[in-house]
């Protein structure tokens, strides 16, 4: 019940929030994590299971940040790997039809007062200005992003 109600609220969290990411999205925003959580560590020596399981373990907003740096912790001594490998596994999709990120996106520049169009943007650029939102960045890098995006 307990691995039920993590890979629902897991599934919840990545609905919204990992969007489109290429495999070098996941490992930028992994890396990006890994400054709060565990700066000592390199991305670039992970794996992609071990970028997988961290982005999944910093993806839950209800595990506190010494609980997500003990287990970032674990994923990169290989401690309790069998645990996290499930926990990673193939269940949860990271990815959402190109349409429904353009949809979110357009919903969070609304929100936001922001008077764009997202259909401007190719699908690129939609995964990278989505990645800026959910990056826990400034009001201010945001927009800034935002207006990188449509007005270059």
């Amino acid at each position: 019940m307990k691995r039920l109600m993590m890979t629902v609220a897991v599934a919840a969290v990545t609905a919204t929030s990992a969007f489109a990411m290429a495999p070098e999205q996941l490992r930028d925003n992994v890396e990006a994590q890994l400054t709060e959580y565990a700066p000592e560590v390199d991305a670039a020596t992970l794996t992609d299971d071990q970028v997988v399981q961290i982005y999944m373990v910093v993806a839950d907003s209800s595990t506190s940040a010494a609980d997500k740096s003990g287990s970032i912790q674990e994923i990169i001594e290989g401690t309790r790997a069998e645990y996290y490998a499930e926990m990673a596994d193939g269940d949860i999709d990271l990815t959402l039809e190109v349409n429904n990120m353009r949809e979110i996106l357009q919903a969070k520049l609304d929100v936001r007062g922001y008077d764009y169009d997202v259909s401007e943007l190719s699908d690129e650029e939609v995964a990278a200005l989505a990645g800026e939102f959910n990056n826990g960045d400034s009001p201010a890098e945001i927009d800034a992003s935002v207006k990188a995006a449509f007005e270059s």
